[in-house]
C-alpha cells in the first residue's frame, strides 16, 4: 500500500511539473519555521493531533517555477522520541528524546499565488535520520497557507502527514514561519520605485504603474489624450466635454448645448452668444444688434438709425446754431476774422498768394510764404541794394554825398518804386580811425544823408529809418586799407511792412 502511495506521489509529481508553465521569472525564496512533531496520532495511542509533540527547527530553499509551482527543500534539526517497534510490528512505547534530522524535495502548488492570501498543497519524498545514524525514507503530504506580507516577504503557516517506509514511524508535522525573497533588490531601471516587472513605462518615472501622470489626473501620460490637461477617464483623460463641442464643460457657459462661442451657439454668427445676443436672427456688434450709424444705439432702438446722435435725443443729431457773424461757415469762437468774410480760416486772402491777410505782411501784394506774404525781391534787385552798400560814398571826413554816388541812389529809388511794400534801414559805419565818438556821429549823419538823398527823389520818409553805427560793426580788417575801405559802409536793409 505504501508503495501505491508513494508511486502517486511520484506520478503527480512528474505530471504538475510538465504542465506547469513559466508564467513569471523564478523566484527563490528561504523559509525559516519551528517544526512540531507528532508520532502518537498515527499510532492510534489516543493522542492528539498537538499532544506530545517534538520539537524541531527548519530552513528551507524553494524555487518558484512559473505562477502556480515551487521546488522546496527543507532540512530540520531537532530532537524526538521515537516509537519503539517489537518483531510483530507494533508500537509498545517509545524512547528517549534522540537527535533527529531530515531532508525532504516537495513540490508545491500555489493556487492564487501573489495574493494576500494564497493556499497551497504540496507532496514530495524525503529521509530522517535518528542520532544522524539510522536512516528512513518518507513521503510527505500535506497543505498550507501563505500570508503575503510584501512583495519581499510572506508568513506561512503548514501541515503535512509524513508516511514512513518503516513500521511504526508515520507522522504528522506542523510548522509556522516566514518566508523570505532572496531575489535581492528589484531592478528599477527608472528608479520610480516601482519594479521593471511591474512597470508598465520601465523607462520613464512615474507614478501610475509606473507611468508619467504629468496633470496628475490619475491616468497615465500614454493613455491619456489630454496629458497636460487633468481630465476624466471617459474622456480618455482630457476634462469633460458633454456636448462634444470642443470646449471642456468647466470653460464652457453652456455644457449642454453645442455651441462655438465659450461653447454657446450664435445662430446669427455675429460673434456674440445667443444667450447674450439681444437680436439673436440678425447680427450686429452692440450687444448682438445692428448699429448702422455707430452711435452706440442699437438700430431697434434709434429714431434716426442712418445718423448719429446721442441716447438723450433718441439717437438723433442735435442741430445747434453756431454764432459765425461773417457767414463763411468758421464758427466765430474759432475765426481769427470774426467779422470779415474770408475762406483761408476765416479770414480774406486779399492778394490770393495763400497766405490771409491777417498773416499776410503784404495783404495786397502776392507774395511768398517764405517772406511773409510780401514780394520775392528779385536777384537783380537784391544786387543793386548790394552793391549800393559797398559804392555809395563820401567826401572825406563829411557826410557829403559824392557825385559818382548819384547813381546807385537813383537804382535804390527805382527798385523801392517796384516794392511799394518795402521799407529801408539805412545804417551807417565807419573805420576805427580818429575818435569813437566823433566816427559814430559820422555814421549817423552819412546814413541821413543818404534818407534825405531818397526823399528828394520822391521816396515817403515814412519808408526809411536811418541808425549809425560807427566803428563797432567791422566787416574788414581796420589794420588794412583795404579792410577800413570795407569797413566806411551804407547798409540798405530791407523791411517789410
Amino acid at each position: 500500500m505504501k508503495k501505491f502511495i508513494l508511486g502517486c506521489i511520484l506520478g503527480f509529481t512528474l505530471f504538475m511539473s510538465t504542465v506547469s508553465q513559466a508564467q513569471d521569472l523564478p523566484v527563490n525564496t528561504l523559509t525559516v519555521k519551528p517544526v512540531w512533531i507528532n508520532y502518537h496520532a498515527p499510532n492510534n495511542d489516543n493522542k492528539g493531533l498537538f499532544e506530545d509533540l517534538n520539537n524541531a527547527f527548519e530552513v528551507g530553499y524553494n524555487r518558484h517555477f512559473g505562477k502556480y509551482f515551487s521546488l522546496g527543500l527543507p532540512l530540520r534539526i531537532g530532537a524526538a522520541n521515537f516509537p519503539i517497534v517489537n518483531a510483530n510490528d507494533s508500537v509498545t512505547g517509545y524512547g528517549k528524546s534522540q537527535y533527529y534530522t531530515g531532508l525532504d524535495a516537495l513540490l508545491n502548488l500555489h493556487l492564487f499565488r501573489g495574493r494576500m492570501i494564497s493556499p497551497f498543497v504540496y507532496a514530495g519524498v524525503g529521509g530522517a535520520m535518528r542520532d544522524f545514524d539510522n536512516f528512513y525514507a518518507q513521503a510527505p503530504l500535506g497543505l498550507g497557507v501563505d500570508f503575503k506580507v510584501n512583495d519581499y516577504l510572506t508568513i506561512v503557516g503548514q501541515t503535512d502527514y509524513r508516511i514512513a517506509f518503516e513500521k511504526g514511524l508515520d507522522n504528522w508535522q506542523h510548522a509556522i514561519g516566514i518566508r523570505a525573497c532572496l531575489c535581492g533588490e528589484p531592478k528599477d531601471a527608472d528608479k520610480d520605485g516601482v519594479a521593471d516587472k511591474d512597470d508598465l513605462c520601465p523607462n520613464d518615472p512615474g507614478t501610475i504603474m509606473g507611468c508619467p501622470d504629468t496633470d496628475a489626473d490619475g491616468i497615465a501620460d500614454k493613455d491619456d489624450k489630454c496629458p497636460t490637461v487633468a481630465g476624466v477617464m471617459e474622456n480618455m483623460g482630457c476634462p469633460a466635454d458633454g456636448d462634444k463641442d470642443g470646449v471642456y464643460d468647466r470653460d464652457d457657459a453652456c455644457p449642454t448645448v453645442f455651441g462655438t462661442i465659450k461653447g454657446c451657439p450664435d445662430g446669427d454668427k455675429d460673434g456674440v452668444a445667443d444667450k447674450d445676443d439681444k437680436c439673436p436672427t440678425v447680427a450686429g456688434t452692440l450687444m448682438g444688434c445692428p448699429d448702422s450709424d455707430r452711435d452706440g444705439i442699437a438700430d431697434m432702438e434709434d429714431k434716426c438709425p442712418k445718423e448719429a446722435g446721442p441716447a438723450s435725443n433718441g439717437g438723433c443729431p442735435i442741430k445747434v446754431e453756431i454764432a459765425d457773424r461773417d457767414k463763411d461757415g468758421v464758427e466765430d469762437s474759432k475765426d481769427p476774422c470774426p467779422d470779415v468774410y474770408g475762406k483761408m480760416n476765416g479770414c480774406p486772402d486779399t492778394d490770393g498768394d495763400g497766405i490771409a491777410d491777417n498773416l499776410d505782411r503784404c495783404p495786397n501784394t502776392f507774395g511768398v510764404a517764405s517772406n511773409g506774404g510780401c514780394p520775392e525781391i528779385k536777384v537783380e534787385d537784391k544786387k543793386v541794394l548790394d552793391v549800393a552798400m559797398r559804392a555809395v560814398q563820401f567826401e572825406s571826413g563829411t557826410a557829403v554825398i559824392t557825385k559818382a554816388s548819384y547813381k546807385n541812389l537813383n537804382d535804390i529809388v527805382t527798385v523801392l518804386g517796384k516794392y511799394p511794400e518795402m521799407n529801408l534801414s539805412i545804417e551807417g559805419n565807419t573805420d576805427n580811425v580818429g575818435d569813437d565818438n566823433m566816427n559814430q556821429r559820422l555814421s549817423e549823419k552819412r546814413a541821413k544823408a543818404c534818407a534825405d538823398y531818397l526823399i528828394s527823389k520822391g521816396i515817403s520818409s515814412s519808408r526809411m529809418v536811418t541808425v549809425g553805427y560807427g566803428e563797432t560793426r567791422p566787416i574788414g580788417d581796420n589794420a588794412t586799407p583795404a579792410g577800413r575801405q570795407e569797413n566806411r559802409r551804407t547798409e540798405f536793409v530791407p523791411i517789410w511792412r
